[in-house]
């Protein structure tokens, strides 16, 4: 069965249309900022959150937070970044119940990194 030329004419309108919308739009880095989640450990568990927003002038504050959700777990917690050049910033330790880094760059951070103790190993976000 033939298919309808109105049909083919609409399928060439919607793939011209793609190929235009693909070539404006501009590309995103590929981040894991924002993978937001509960992390459970042996001894509880952990809300990791991370983003970023506009510090003006072309610039971005990149922020990743831990805090406690539940557990046992009286360790103290931490956070830090990864940079764009694949740098880790300065671990910052927080309370037994939350921690908070940023780090203000342009371009914005690769990821949140997230301890649930000291010795405890990174989670990302």
């Amino acid at each position: 069965m033939k298919a309808p030329k109105k049909f083919l004419t609409r399928l060439g309108a919607v793939a011209i249309a793609g190929a235009v919308a693909a070539t404006v739009l501009p590309a995103t880095p590929a981040l894991a900022l924002g993978n937001n989640r509960v992390v459970t450990r042996g001894c509880g568990e952990n809300y990791v959150s991370s983003g970023y927003y506009s510090a003006g002038s072309g610039r971005y504050t990149s922020w990743a937070q831990t805090s406690k959700r539940g557990g046992s777990c009286s360790g103290r917690l931490s956070s830090a970044l990864v940079r764009s050049n694949g740098a880790q910033t300065t671990r910052v330790y927080g309370s037994n119940s939350v921690a908070y880094a940023e780090y203000t760059e342009a371009p914005i951070a690769r990821q949140g990194l997230h301890w649930g103790c000291d010795s405890c190993g990174a989670t990302t976000s």
